[in-house]
């Protein structure tokens, strides 16, 4: 046997090992394709049924995009990202996150706690790292999957579990963005803000929460940031508080099987919806959680992707950050707006997203659109393929979603829930795509796997039967149904037809019910419904709209009059909720050491920005750039001072 060349498979205590040579083939019931959060999950639920599976991993730690690099080309989170979800909707539901992690833990706690849970459920002898998949072939047997150090593996069944996080899009480089000479990165190319951009004039292009996360990273390292979202975006502030007397809160947390009851998702929240505005922007006209009329689209809530680093709106009250519509065109290194307005940059950084790629699937396969495959995770035609993770939601954690995919592939694979017939499997895509489509019919359909996760998660649930029985948990033990019923939406629901693990499931709901709605909560969303009072602020919000898209209020909006009861009306909801909602806090204590000490970094100074300059439009007006870097005052930016000298379309669009 030739031991030159090797794979590495770490071992149950974490010590790498070599094992088989580099020509030797290794059968299993299953191969997983990633060693991520999916992969891991999605190892577990195999071995869970009594499958044998080999986990392929190419890079030579676990946790996918969650293990930092900082390898521009190596797609992986930023120095500083948190969960969007708290940890009630992330973790796995039978393994809890420790207290200690925080509500919104850093990606270094992520990492920790991935590695725990694969030494906790004995995952690392079936993980191979440093082992690339090249090719994999379908034979009348199952699958085989040819590596780069020449190994093959071969199982009945291939479960891709790489995540969407896999080729960046660039095709705005060809298109909106052709003709600007400045310098263009993708956001998977930015790990930190860049030394070399310090001061520089900075355009992001793209609503997603990455773009966020660049706001917050660079709003102290750019002279100026404009944020370009084509096609509007929807906000939600994922961690404030409810009323300025109270604690904040994770507000995903009010998510029990009794809220949605009340106010269902699916029909954008009746009754609480108001919450979402009032808490995130201060206002209950903020309409789609904003109120900015360059952000506004057609959609309802609820029925698009939601940005949940909805903090950087702050930004833009501030006055550091600058709301655009879509680019017309590029020329040098000016930009001009669908607003007419046109204003040069040093840097563009597209949060545009990735496309899903599989270069070592048969073309057959590979070829398939998501929501062409059952229920987007098998392949209709040859379910011994499957896919898990490629599902988005709208609200809450793609774990969830990842780890009841798998649990039903599991499943199936072993027999345990039958697999439905190819017709009836043919039917189903068919009335899913019909059902999304419409659902999603005000969107760009860019995110080709998203769905409104609790609707989609629980038809999962009911697929691979572990649906919660909740009239039969009533009967036997009505103190737990009562906790099933009222905690924040918990993977652990998930649990509770199984006898060995549902007083688990109960205990970790039951511990994530703290700081959550109570019976006059609860009340008080019902009384909102019946008075229909979200559809009267939707009309009302639309009267605000039409206020800010007309002339007039263009031309007094930058009176002085009119700015400073602008800047009182703003003063409550800074002392009230801004200052006071950092979700930054909900960190383990070493992750707090390791943010304030970049953070510390990036509060050097910038250099001078560019002198005022004018830069011309196409109707032969002249624009005002910004001459200087904002001044700021315990890390919020002076809004009257701003107010007096940057252009009117920086002044707050915060309106009554």
């Amino acid at each position: 046997m030739d031991d030159t060349h090797t794979t590495s498979v770490v071992s149950a205590s974490g010590v790498m090992a070599d094992h088989l040579s580099s020509t030797e083939s290794c059968h299993q019931d299953v191969i997983v394709i990633g060693a991520g959060w999916s992969g891991l999950v999605c190892c577990k639920s195999m071995m869970e049924e009594g499958l044998s599976v080999v986990t392929l991993e190419t890079r030579d730690n676990i946790g996918g995009v969650w293990c930092y690099s900082d390898d521009p080309n190596v797609p992986s989170v930023m120095k500083t990202t948190q969960c969007t979800s708290s940890s009630t909707v992330t973790e796995m539901s039978d393994y809890p996150m420790p207290e200690e992690i925080g509500m919104f833990p850093h990606h270094t706690d992520i990492l920790e706690y991935l590695q725990a849970y694969a030494k906790e459920f004995d995952l690392y002898p079936h993980i191979c790292l440093n082992t690339t998949v090249e090719r994999t072939e379908r034979t009348e047997e199952g699958w085989r999957a040819f590596c780069s150090s020449g190994r093959v593996y071969t199982s009945r069944y291939l479960v891709i579990a790489t995540g969407v996080v896999q080729r960046p899009n660039r095709d705005l480089e060809d298109t909106m963005l052709k003709g600007f000479t400045g310098t263009v990165l993708h956001a998977c190319e930015i790990k930190h803000p860049l030394e070399e951009f310090q001061g520089k004039r900075l355009l992001i292009l793209g609503g997603g929460e990455t773009g966020s996360d660049i706001c917050l990273d660079w709003y102290n390292h750019a002279s100026v940031i404009y944020w370009s979202i084509p096609r509007g975006q929807h906000f939600f502030r994922k961690y404030t508080k409810v009323v300025p007397w109270g604690k904040p809160q994770a507000l995903d947390k009010a998510s029990s099987r009794l809220m949605k009851s009340i106010a269902p998702y699916h029909h954008s929240k009746p009754g609480l919806s108001w919450v979402c505005k009032w808490t995130s922007n201060g206002s209950l006209l903020a309409y789609q959680g904003h109120g900015i009329p360059e952000w506004r689209n057609n959609a309802a809530f609820f029925k698009f992707f939601i940005n949940k680093n909805g903090k950087v709106l702050d930004f833009v009250d501030y006055e550091h950050l600058v709301p655009k519509g879509a680019i017309i065109h590029c020329e040098g290194k000016q930009v001009t707006f669908v607003d007419g307005t046109a204003h040069e940059f040093d840097l563009v950084i597209m949060s545009t997203g990735y496309s899903v790629r599989y270069p070592y699937l048969p073309e057959r396969y590979s070829n398939v659109g998501i929501r062409d495959r059952h229920k987007m995770v098998f392949d209709v035609e040859d379910p011994t393929l499957a896919f898990v993770g490629l599902a988005r939601p709208i609200v809450g954690s793609i774990v969830t979603l990842s780890e009841l995919n798998s649990r039903w592939a599991a499943k199936i694979f072993s027999g345990k829930v039958p697999l439905k017939t190819l017709e009836e499997r043919k039917e189903d895509v068919k009335r899913d795509t019909a059902f999304w489509n419409d659902y999603l019919k005000n969107t760009s359909q860019r995110i080709e796997g998203l769905v409104e996760g609790f609707t989609y998660g629980d038809d999962i649930a009911r697929h691979a039967g572990v649906f919660p029985n909740y009239w039969s948990l009533l009967k036997s033990h009505p103190k737990q149904w009562l906790v099933a019923i009222t905690a924040p939406y918990n993977s652990a629901t998930y649990r509770l037809n199984e006898e060995d693990k549902r007083d688990q499931a109960i205990a970790t709901m039951r511990s994530h019910q703290k700081v959550t709605l109570g019976p006059v909560q609860y009340m008080l969303i019902l009384f909102m419904r019946l008075i229909w009072f979200d559809w009267w602020l939707g009309k009302l919000s639309s009267v605000k709209f039409w206020f800010q898209t007309s002339p007039w209020w263009k031309r007094v909006r930058s009176w002085r009059l009119i700015r400073a009861l602008d800047y009182l009306w703003t003063r409550p909801k800074a002392i009230c909720f801004d200052k006071t909602s950092d979700d930054r806090n909900e960190m383990s204590a070493r992750a707090k050491v390791l943010m304030r000490a970049h953070l510390a970094q990036l509060s050097k100074p910038p250099p001078p920005a560019p002198t005022t300059s004018a830069t011309s439009h196409p109707n032969g007006t002249t624009t005002s750039r910004f001459s200087s870097h904002p001044t700021t005052t315990n890390g919020i930016h002076s809004h009257m001072t701003n107010s007096m000298r940057l252009l009117p379309e920086t002044r707050t669009r915060k309106q009554q």
